[in-house]
């Protein structure tokens, strides 16, 4: 490199001193002084020499990148512009980048695997009407009151043995029926998706206020879900959503007539591909922030906006579809993209540098909703727990006891950028690519352990999995337990 640079920087003035005279002279009349001969060569020198510095440190970047100030990768200008940061980089990498992946009929048949597989997903549309006491009653008591751990509360005061008791008298669990019947509606402001009738969060230690051990989710308009029963005080009901089961405030769902008014009608959607898009009434007004992976029913359009179908209460709190809109220049897609491992990547990268948010907290996005959302845009539904992501699809390889084909290490140097998950205790990450035998992902992550302890990242970012090498948890390569590619399982 450096031989090279050096015959660049020597010849160049000499060879080219004439040449640039003359095409000056002739081409636009500019006479060529000296001091403007030596201005033009400082700047000709002056940029050769940073392309090949950026060229040096970005190969060494690449070669020893191991995350000692992950924090800084994206608020930092500087590394901000190194290519691994950016999704071009990564697609030009790719085999066949462009080439779609499934077909909308293999999306839809891989949609429905996942809902077969993992029991808290439902089609709103195909749940029956009723549902037994036997089967209620075993959800509403899936989870189980932590009475067995000292918890505390946003105040950092123990929580007491009173608490859970009202909840549980809240809960209502005396009122379900035999056959209890199911009501359907839809969400009309982003809400949260809650373990139990209670806003209050309750904590693991009184300084993780991050991560509320009741919070399940956040769920936004226009999804659609079914309310199967209601707590005692009238304020919660306990909903089957499309990705989970639990409590969410009524006030903020807007009941159907009937099954069949909960989506509008229309012969096209509306996909939002930013990662959060405004809409707005007529009064230019901004009803709701949606995020990536929403749909809405298209109405029509005009100079400036998409016009949609958005759902609201009426005057006696039922659900209604009003015209909402969305500017024309906002990332927004007719229909689903394709699902290629190019839109897998420029979906991802979207959300770079984004807060961490646990169970949706703050219109924000953890680890998994962050995959869910990416998917979403091409018309995949994936679970909302990363456990259950991480069994999507085409198993490579998992350490649960599954029987599948490979090692770690083996599904790991086949694993296919932009489709393949890589999973973790209580995590999931997008896989990016090898470079020199580093694996690269994008995740949205809280934080990780180094050799002085545990580091804050809370964003979404882009590492190697080197990180965590020297600590008592290890490198996060040391710690993948499952490798999965989000595909049709055709074997099963």
């Amino acid at each position: 490199m450096n031989d090279k640079r050096h015959t660049v920087l020597q010849l160049s003035p000499k060879i080219n001193r004439y040449f640039w005279d003359l095409r000056l002279s002739l081409y636009y009349g500019i006479k060529i002084n000296t001091n403007m001969r030596k201005f033009i060569l400082s700047i000709a020198v002056i940029f050769l020499f940073n392309s090949v510095l950026d060229a040096s440190s970005v190969r060494k970047d690449l070669q020893d990148y191991t995350i000692t100030n992950i924090s800084a990768q994206v608020s930092n200008k500087a590394s901000a512009y190194l290519p691994i940061y950016k999704a071009d980089f990564w697609i030009k990498r790719l085999n066949n980048p462009d080439e779609p992946i499934l077909s909308p009929q293999e999306i839809h048949e891989l949609n429905g695997a996942i809902i077969n597989e993992n029991d808290e997903m439902a089609d709103i549309r195909e749940m029956q009407e009723t549902v037994s006491k036997d089967d209620l009653t075993k959800w509403l008591l899936e989870d189980h009151f932590p009475q067995d751990k000292i918890m505390f509360d946003k105040k950092g005061k123990t929580v007491k043995e009173a608490f859970y008791k009202e909840l549980t008298d809240n809960m209502n669990i005396e009122a379900v029926a035999e056959s209890n019947a199911v009501k359907f509606g839809v969400v009309v402001k982003r809400t949260d998706i809650r373990a139990f009738p209670t806003d209050e969060p309750v904590l693991k230690s009184p300084s993780a206020k991050d991560f509320d051990a009741f919070q399940y989710s956040a769920i936004y308009p226009p999804q659609t879900v079914a309310l199967f029963h209601k707590s005692r005080d009238g304020k919660w009901g306990f909903f089957q959503t499309t990705f989970v089961r639990g409590w969410i405030r009524l006030d903020n769902i807007a009941p159907a007539n009937a099954k069949d008014d909960i989506q509008a009608n229309a012969g096209e959607f509306l996909v939002i591909t930013g990662s959060k898009v405004p809409v707005f009434s007529e009064k230019k007004k901004v009803i709701e922030t949606i995020p990536m992976g929403a749909s809405f029913a298209l109405h029509g359009e005009n100079r400036t906006h998409w016009i949609i179908k958005f759902p609201q209460k009426d005057e006696n709190g039922l659900l209604k579809w009003i015209d909402a809109y969305i500017k024309k220049g906002a990332d927004a897609h007719i229909g689903p993209l394709p699902y290629t491992k190019k839109n897998v990547l420029i979906q991802a990268f979207k959300i770079l540098g984004e807060g961490y948010g646990w169970g949706g907290r703050n219109g924000l996005r953890d680890c998994s909703s962050f995959i869910k959302d990416v998917f979403a845009t091409m018309d995949i539904n994936l679970p909302r727990h990363s456990s259950h992501q991480a069994t999507v699809g085409i198993l490579r390889a998992y350490l649960d006891g599954s029987a599948a084909p490979e090692t770690i290490n083996e599904a790991m140097d086949s694993a296919i950028p932009g489709i393949t998950l890589l999973g973790l205790n209580g995590h999931i990450m997008l896989y990016l690519g090898n470079i020199n035998g580093n694996y690269y992902t994008l995740h949205q992550f809280f934080g990780y352990h180094d050799k002085d302890g545990f580091r804050t990242v809370n964003k979404a970012v882009v590492t190697n999995l080197e990180i965590g090498k020297g600590s008592r948890m290890g490198a996060m390569k040391d710690r993948i337990r499952s490798v999965n590619l989000i595909m049709l399982d055709t074997v099963n």
